[in-house]
């Protein structure tokens, strides 16, 4: 079978290797797309990570070939599938800390999603693997695992309804952020440098944006607020996004550190500020089997306007084209088509 190999972030290479071999409690699944997750992009661009390797994890595909003891699934089915599986049974899982989880970090799709045929294991079929139902677009529920750690880190923070978020950084991740949060009866303020972007996140739900190259963030913020807002959500958290989030939050509030580059990333903090104010620093890392759930039934459901995001869809050939595009921050999701 055909899988694209990175061997550095300017060397990709679609090779041959063995078709998967499957036992009787696991599922064959050819791929139909793959999507580029920001996760991928971290590891092709880190050094230390070991290549030549096979990424990728957000698949849709058709089962091709199904072991004797799989059960609610047939060949033929389309499915979509996501990577880590927690064991439900050690010291993280039983404080629902299931992506901190050994077994959730040592597990993963095989060979990976950019490849022409996945393995699922058993684990993966009984947890992370959905059948997609008729009439469901198969480009948006490639979505699911995304928007899955998404709904995780809502459910990591207390809110109530009428509450207002910002949201920081309006790439992917935070467009879903900006969605799913007025889903929950919350109100949104889009932060981001991007003025086209800014105007789609109040298309799709944003009550106020601002730009930081424009005005001040805190100053703009009070103005709208009164006392600042409730819960920051930081897709792009750094020292300059974390340290001015502590500053406008109300007191009372939360920074949830969502996404953050895997380099030196330091910042100092006025202990005695998050002391007397009781402010709370959280972050939400990945999904579970729950929240996987939950995902895929909003988005078959058609709660969620994904089409923005389903611009650049090309062949695996051009894998280094979609890589470029995101990394230029022209598009928010490059997808695969095998």
């Amino acid at each position: 079978m055909k899988a694209l190999f990175c061997y550095s972030r300017d060397k990709f290479a679609i090779e041959e290797m063995p078709r998967p071999r499957i036992k009787k409690d696991e599922i064959l699944m050819e791929t139909t797309y793959a999507g580029l997750c920001g996760s991928d992009i971290i590891k092709i661009l880190d050094p230390e990570v070991k290549k030549p390797a096979v990424f990728g994890h957000e698949a849709v595909g058709r089962i091709v070939e199904k072991g004797d003891g799989v059960k609610g699934f047939e060949e033929g089915d389309m499915i979509v599938a996501a990577h880590h599986i927690p064991c439900f049974k050690c010291h993280y899982c039983l404080h629902g800390n299931h992506s901190m989880c050994r077994h959730f970090k040592d597990t993963n799709i095989y060979p990976g999603a950019f490849s022409q045929y996945v393995k699922l294991s058993k684990e993966h079929i009984d947890y992370t693997t959905f059948k997609i139902k008729p009439g469901v677009n198969l480009l948006e529920i490639l979505f699911m695992e995304p928007l899955a750690c998404c709904i995780r880190a809502m459910d990591r923070i207390s809110f109530l309804k009428g509450d207002i978020f910002a949201v920081v950084g309006t790439g992917i991740m935070g467009m879903l952020f900006v969605q799913l949060i007025k889903l929950m009866g919350a109100r949104v303020i889009a932060i981001d440098i991007n003025d086209s972007r800014l105007s789609l996140a109040e298309k799709l739900g944003a009550e106020h944006t601002i730009n930081p190259l424009k005005c001040s963030v805190e100053e703009k913020i009070k103005e709208i607020t009164g006392i600042g807002a409730d819960i920051a959500v930081l897709s792009v958290a750094n020292g300059n996004t974390l340290g001015e989030a502590l500053n406008y939050l109300r007191e009372g509030g939360t920074a949830v550190i969502f996404g953050t580059s895997k380099d030196k990333n330091m910042v100092e903090v006025n202990l005695w500020n998050l002391y007397r104010r009781e402010l709370t620093v959280t972050s939400s890392y990945s999904a579970d089997p729950d929240t996987l759930k939950r995902s895929y039934d909003l988005i078959a459901g058609g709660k969620l306007d994904l089409s923005p995001f389903i611009s650049e869809v090309m062949p695996l050939e051009d894998f280094k084209k979609g890589l470029d595009l995101m990394l230029q921050n022209k598009a928010y999701k490059a997808i695969f088509k095998f």
